[in-house]
């Protein structure tokens, strides 16, 4: 009579996107459960993040931090760190010298140069990576939101200045991160919420044949947008007005900050389904 033996080892598999066969020895220790973790956690790392709420209400309060930023650097230096539409009418008053000494025609123009710079650099490394990637989603948010809270503390150690090295400084700061961010949200083709462009939005949302329609995704969004950059303006109006610009940056750069960090929370694309690499 034959018996079977078994071997003192046991298979098991790990769970999430990735599967990979686990190992236990006769004493139960799981010997590869640390590389399953591993494998768990690089697969989450590179997931594309999923189009849905959070997303959304994410881009939503960046769009609101961007108006806090706006609202507290034009005061400062008479240009904008995000909305370049202004900033390049302003360049050309400033190069033909009739701007009657209100604004600085060198931080406009450093402005202008860092977004597109950012812009530049920050889309095509998306490209690359992968721009609904988590581990670049989250990298590249870091960076901006260190830039801002760089500005800010710039301003709060060394206060204001409208013109000269520290006010280009600044403005740099505040200008690559804005170039940054609409690079990163532009590529992920949410394109109702831009986060920082709102005369498209006006236009798409009053244009739209179906405005009125109960049941409109395009029309909930670009409003939802578009009111969460007035209501950032009218706070970081409200913060410079009643503290000062430094302050109006601190709580935008906080505001990047929450976002950075939920991106932990996103859903995967891949979410109930496995993947071979």
């Amino acid at each position: 009579m034959s018996m079977q033996t078994h071997s003192p080892s046991q298979e098991g598999t790990c769970s999430g996107p990735q599967r990979q066969t686990v190992r236990s020895n006769a004493y139960g220790n799981n010997d590869d459960g640390i590389e399953c973790d591993r494998t768990r956690y690089h697969s989450y790392v590179r997931d594309d993040i999923k189009d849905d709420t959070l997303l959304e209400a994410q881009l939503y309060l960046l769009a609101f931090a961007t108006g806090i930023q706006d609202a507290a650097s034009f005061p400062d230096f008479h240009c904008f760190a995000s909305n370049q539409t202004g900033n390049t009418v302003l360049l050309a008053v400033g190069v033909f010298g009739i701007s009657g000494g209100t604004f600085s025609t060198v931080t406009i123009g450093v402005s202008l140069a860092l977004f597109v710079a950012a812009v530049v650099i920050a889309g095509q490394a998306g490209n690359v990576f992968g721009v609904r990637k988590r581990w670049w989603l989250l990298i590249s948010s870091l960076i901006q939101t260190a830039m801002v809270f760089a500005a800010a503390a710039l301003q709060y150690q060394y206060g204001v200045s409208q013109d000269g090295a520290l006010a280009q400084v600044t403005i740099a700061l505040l200008a690559f991160a804005s170039g940054a961010q609409v690079a990163m949200v532009r590529s992920l083709k949410v394109t109702d919420i831009t986060t920082a462009m709102a005369t498209a939005a006006y236009i798409d949302l009053f244009i739209d044949p179906s405005v009125l329609d109960i049941h409109n995704g395009k029309r909930n969004r670009r409003l939802l947008f578009l009111l969460s950059l007035i209501a950032g303006s009218f706070a970081g109006a409200g913060a410079y007005k009643s503290r000062n610009s430094a302050f109006a940056l601190l709580v935008s750069a906080i505001g990047k900050l929450i976002v950075t960090l939920t991106l932990l929370c996103n859903r995967a694309e891949n979410v109930g389904r496995n993947t071979s690499s």
